[in-house]
């Protein structure tokens, strides 16, 4: 197995890409550490986790609150002692025009998207300076590389998870720590229902919609590269086209 002995935090784990990476990661031998906001969500993911011989901890956790935060990651350190995996995952998505958007859509967004990664790295990140190791991945999406009508709020909180992950990067390498992001293009998940029951291509592209299982292989791929020389700093686009 791939991650024997390894600890992983997934948060947004209690539904979509976070529920399969998470599954993912405890069949590979992770002690997975799994957080949302929705108890009877992760429990339901911990009880296939368990029910297949893994090992899991359910930790619901709101982390636009930092000391919720700090707590989630000081009962993961109770329980197993270290962190080599850190995913964030956990993510809304408003949609809409523009100029209809309000003051508290931008700022739910941005507590959920960007300072909830804040809040779980600055939390994570001296616990894998002491170990001298970790592995930050952080669900990005195309659409923070390309805008796309009705969907500001998202694309703007998406460009700037990927350019606070890089400069993460380049400020934890010397330390063993690498950190990068994952766009895993369209994926059929609740947050993106609405889209993919319409048929929304994204400017007439036509990459396909995947099951968040799909992600799965490169989200092992990079929890899997070696921290003291694997890539970091990199934007993983799985997407077959330009698509978000």
């Amino acid at each position: 197995m791939q991650l024997t002995n390894k600890v992983a935090i997934v948060t947004g784990a209690g539904r979509g890409i976070g529920r399969a990476i998470a599954i993912a990661y405890a069949a590979e031998g992770a002690n997975v550490v799994i957080t949302s906001r929705s108890r009877d969500q992760l429990d339901e993911v911990a009880e296939v986790i368990t029910s297949n011989g893994g090992n899991v901890l359910v930790v619901p956790t709101d982390l636009r609150n930092r000391n919720e935060v700090e707590s989630l990651v000081q009962k993961t350190v109770e329980n197993y002692q270290h962190i080599n995996i850190l995913v964030n995952n956990a993510g809304i998505n408003p949609r809409g025009l523009f100029l209809d958007t309000t003051d508290q859509e931008w700022d739910d967004v941005w507590q959920i998207n960007v300072m909830a990664v804040v809040h779980c790295c600055r939390a994570v990140l001296p616990i894998m300076q002491k170990q001298g190791s970790g592995n930050i991945i952080n669900i990005g999406s195309g659409l923070g590389q390309v805008g796309h009508a009705n969907l500001s709020i998202y694309s703007a909180s998406k460009a700037a998870l990927h350019g606070l992950t890089q400069a993460i990067a380049e400020e934890v390498w010397q330390d063993g720590i690498i950190a990068n992001v994952l766009i895993p293009g369209p994926v059929k998940t609740q947050l993106s229902k609405p889209a993919w029951e319409s048929k929304d291509t994204f400017r007439g592209d036509s990459d396909p919609w995947k099951d968040p299982e799909q992600v799965v292989p490169s989200a092992l791929f990079l929890a899997t590269q070696p921290t003291d020389s694997g890539m970091t700093g990199q934007i993983l686009s799985i997407m077959r086209r330009n698509s978000p």
